[in-house]
């Protein structure tokens, strides 16, 4: 995995996280206009899906096929996606978006946890040091002072250990060579499905009462659905899960903005180095490190780099073809 290629992939991150961010926006629109938390989850994937069947039939005029061992990671991949909306949207009704975003977004953590714990992976110090600093951010953005609902809390944790699920599941699919539209379309029509049996198992749904709540459920489905967990899953195979779940932090940040500019919330201290400190971990994490220079290079002063007026030659590089020895990350 080149640098540039993860830096392509953050960039592809941070603009799935503003489209993300919008959720809880979206989500309080619709509310006010008569859904519940289980017609904004059926509308947006309905809406997500339709989106994607008409960018494929306007493109090629047919929806793409996937084999049957992609199809069953693609149903897997959505009973994830589909149970974290409920449940990050459930929490909405008993505790502040803030807060059930911030508590969203512990899923950084258990994706790291999990990723040491199951698959053995090692994190470095650069990684530590971002995971510190995104978690002391969030934190700041807390407000114990608020009596809020242990459920709801509860619900908005919850929701950030499906994701992460989802997120690891997707980062080990081998899904990497499928089109990234191809499986936001999948994902997003066994979304739907999956949404749409629950709610008639339930008998939950609840009809909109006026236009905006439709506008709102289509712009949750074509920009926090389609157009987003398209840049998400390009990002995440170019950069990778953890960082792009660390990345992703900039998700609550888009949720700030959004209720100083919409709801006129106040942007207090806390929440002004909590953004800091989140951003700092962004930059931290998605700047190239520097190369160590070898002992060769400081002869030849190349850093990790070929030094075209330099003549000597490494006898093993000759056997290799000439290929040219760097240090530091691949």
């Amino acid at each position: 995995m080149n640098r540039l290629s993860e830096r392509q992939g953050a960039a592809l991150v941070i603009a799935s996280a503003i489209l993300f961010g919008l959720m809880p926006l979206l989500a309080k629109i619709a509310y006010s206009y008569g859904c519940n938390v289980y017609t904004v989850v059926l509308g947006r994937f309905s809406f997500g899906a339709l989106a994607s069947t008409l960018f494929f039939l306007a493109r090629d005029g047919k929806l793409p096929l996937v084999s049957g061992q992609q199809f069953r990671k693609l149903l897997l991949l959505s009973v994830f996606y589909t149970v974290t909306p409920i449940l990050l949207y459930s929490s909405y009704q008993s505790v502040s978006t803030g807060l059930a975003t911030t508590l969203h977004f512990t899923y950084p953590v258990t994706v790291m946890v999990l990723n040491v714990v199951f698959f053995h992976n090692r994190l470095d110090r650069r990684q530590l040091l971002c995971l510190a600093l995104c978690a002391g951010g969030l934190a700041l953005f807390c407000r114990p002072g608020e009596e809020e609902g242990l459920t709801g809390m509860a619900l908005a944790v919850l929701s950030g250990a499906t994701y992460s699920v989802y997120i690891i599941l997707l980062g080990k699919s081998g899904l990497r060579e499928l089109p990234v539209m191809t499986t936001t379309l999948w994902i997003s029509l066994f979304s739907a499905g999956m949404t749409g049996t629950f709610v008639i198992m339930r008998g939950s749904l609840s009809a909109p009462t006026g236009w905006p709540a439709w506008v709102a459920m289509a712009s949750l489905g074509v920009l926090a659905t389609m157009l987003a967990l398209a840049l998400f899953q390009a990002g995440v195979f170019l950069c990778g899960e953890v960082k792009a779940s660390l990345i992703s932090t900039f998700e609550p940040l888009t949720g700030i903005v959004i209720g100083v500019l919409i709801f006129h919330e106040a942007l207090i201290s806390p929440v002004i180095f909590g953004t800091g400190l989140i951003l700092s971990s962004v930059v931290l994490l998605v700047h190239p490190r520097t190369p160590v220079p070898s002992e060769e290079n400081r002869e030849n002063k190349t850093y990790g780099y070929k030094n075209p007026y330099s003549t000597a030659v490494n006898t093993s590089s000759k056997i290799q073809g000439g290929a040219e020895n760097h240090v530091g990350d691949p």
